[in-house]
């Protein structure tokens, strides 16, 4: 028997991914600060994954330059 060796992602590491898909978070060399919201109920307060629908803002970004 084959086992499942896969591990889902957190919720709020979905909507990152989602998020940077449709140019809302900068995917380019640099430094980039972003604040997360979880619900109070959320998976992630209690050690578990995160279950819920967070808010995501970014909050700061400083694009990188090469030497």
């Amino acid at each position: 028997m084959k086992r499942d060796t896969t591990v889902p992602h957190h919720n709020y590491v979905t909507k990152i991914r989602q998020m940077w898909a449709t140019g809302a978070l900068p995917r380019t060399a640099g430094y980039h600060q972003i604040t997360v919201w979880h619900d109070d109920d959320c998976g992630i307060f209690v050690g578990k994954r995160c279950d819920c629908n967070p808010d995501i803002k970014l909050r700061f970004s400083l694009d990188g330059h090469a030497n």
